[in-house]
This record gives structure tokens, sequence and C-alpha cells, in this order.
């Protein structure tokens, strides 16, 4: 029992997230690919790329070619923004932007029909775009520890996210409509925001079957 807690722990301090949250992250996907120029010799093939620190000053346009891909790590590269262009990679399930440098969100990954599982911690975000509430099969949301002082309405009102994880922001407020959450939100993290007492027992009565972690 010792040993497995000790993997958990070891695997939470990796990741970012908390142990239980291994539970939202899809298994691997095919060959994992952590080179741009060899996943573009066979680029039709290519399902999971991985370019974890390696220090990327821009996205890479190379990218927009692997249209079959389904899962990006551009974790901890100073990449400054994502380009409208990320909508065309429609088969992506999985993404993770997590510790780059990213001030704002395209509205463009709102167009991403297969995008389940999206990591955005991290950064420096101060606010998530719109059309992030209407992809239609998000699943897990990480947006730990930006800049955010408002959501948008439409996160409150999506049907499809189960887990969503906001700590360490500066949200005062959730939307005023919280009903599309009510019926499919299972954990919500908050710790770290500057929400006052009657916005707290607002929440947990819009969200009865969630468990709220402040």
């Amino acid at each position: 029992m010792k040993n497995l807690l000790a993997i958990l722990a070891s695997c939470a301090l990796l990741t970012g997230c908390s142990p239980s949250d291994q539970f939202w992250k899809k298994p691997d996907v095919g060959t994992r690919i952590t080179s741009l120029p060899e996943a573009l010799k066979t680029p039709d093939s290519v399902r999971y790329l991985h370019l974890y620190d390696q220090n990327l000053q821009a996205f890479p346009e190379g990218i927009l070619q692997l249209a079959n891909l389904e899962r990006l790590s551009l974790r901890r590269n100073p990449i400054p923004a994502i380009p409208d262009t990320i909508a065309s990679l429609a088969k992506l399930n999985w993404m993770d932007l997590g510790r780059c440098a990213l001030t704002n969100i395209t509205p463009a990954i709102g167009k991403l029909e297969s995008l389940s599982f999206l990591y955005l911690n991290d950064n420096q975000i101060t606010a998530l775009p719109v059309a992030l509430g209407d992809c239609p099969k998000l699943q897990y949301l990480n947006a730990d520890r930006n800049k955010l002082t408002v959501l948008p309405a439409s996160i409150g009102k999506s049907q499809s996210l189960k887990w969503l994880r906001l700590n360490n922001n500066q949200l005062t407020a959730l939307p005023s409509d919280l009903s599309g959450l009510s019926a499919s939100l299972r954990r919500l993290y908050l710790k770290g925001n500057p929400l006052p007492d009657p916005e707290k027992e607002r929440i947990r009565k819009a969200l009865p079957n969630c468990e709220v972690i402040f």
C-alpha cells in the first residue's frame, strides 16, 4: 500500500494533477512521437505527438499536417499563442497547453468537435473564449493557476463538462446560470479564488450533484 501511495504521489508531481485526476487522462493512443520532423515523415499515421519542454518559441505550423492527430502535448514551451488554424485538427481529443506562455486562447478551439480533455493550467490567461463552452465533447478542463476574473456564460451552460479545475485564479463569482453544469459536472475545484461566502453557497445549491472544493 505504501508503494502504491508513493507511485500516485509521484504521478501527481509529474503531471501537475491530483492522483484522482488520472481517471480523466485519456490513455495513450498509438506510438508517442517526440519529434515533429519525425512525425512529418509519415503524417497520416501519427496519432500522439508529445513535444514536452522543447523550448518552442511559437506554435509549430507543421502540426497542422497531422490530420489524424488525437493527442497533442506542448507543455512547458514558451508559446505565446495558438493559431486559429488549430481548428483543422478535427480528430484532436486531448490537448495539453500547460505551462506555456499563453495570455489568451483562440476561440477556434471551440471548433474542435472531438476535444474532450484540455489542459490550460499554469499560464497567464485572463479570459476563456465563449466558444470553449460550446465544445460538444469537452469533459475535462484544467485552467488552474491563471489570471481569470470571470468565466463566459457558456461554461455554466455546458452539458458535457464533468471535471472543471479553476484553482488559484481571481474569480469572485461563477456565471449566474449553471443549469448545464448541474446535470453533468462531478467535480469543481475553486481553491485560492476570492469567492465570497454567499457565492460559495449559491454554487453549492446550484450544483447539488457535484463535489465542490473551495
